[in-house]
Order: structure tokens, then C-alpha cells, then sequence
């Protein structure tokens, strides 16, 4: 069944989900180039000691490496899930 809030909701998550993968993609590339390596990289060279790094901002690395992944799931789930309901509705 197919109604236009269920269309306005779904694609209200595809905004909110592209925009929080935008911000942590663009978070991941300041510190790539601040650090002048990718997350993995950072986090042998910090335990090696080659990288002076704050625990914290490390974690804060860590957390948006981890997460992007799976806001890009979620938002690819959410895209795949307002075209099936877009195709639905046409059929009405």
C-alpha cells in the first residue's frame, strides 16, 4: 500500500542519510590530509608512535570510519525502498 507520507518519510531519510554521509566523508578527507594518511595507516603509525595524535581525536576517526559504511547501506536501503514505492504507486 502506498500513501504520500510514506513517500515524504522515506525521502526524508534519503536527505538525512546523504547528508550525514557528505559530513563524515568530508570529516574522513580533513583528517586524511591533516594527517597525510587514511585511518588505517593512522592507527599503525600511532601505535608505532610515527603519529602524534590525540586518543580522542583517533576514537572520533575511528567511529566515522565504522560508520560510514553503514549509512551508505542504509541510505542505498532507503533508495532502493522509495523506487519500489515509487514503481508501486505507478501502477495505480
Amino acid at each position: 500500500m502506498h500513501t504520500d507520507e510514506y513517500e515524504i518519510s522515506i525521502n526524508r531519510e534519503v536527505n538525512h542519510c546523504q547528508l550525514v554521509v557528505k559530513k563524515t566523508l568530508s570529516k574522513l578527507e580533513k583528517r586524511r590530509q591533516k594527517f597525510g594518511m587514511e585511518y588505517p595507516e593512522a592507527v599503525i603509525a600511532a601505535g608505532e608512535g610515527r603519529l602524534s595524535i590525540q586518543e580522542t581525536e583517533l576514537a572520533a576517526w575511528h567511529d566515522d570510519f565504522e560508520a560510514l559504511p553503514q549509512w551508505e547501506q542504509r541510505l542505498e536501503e532507503y533508495r532502493e525502498a522509495l523506487a519500489v514505492m515509487r514503481i508501486s504507486a505507478s501502477r495505480f
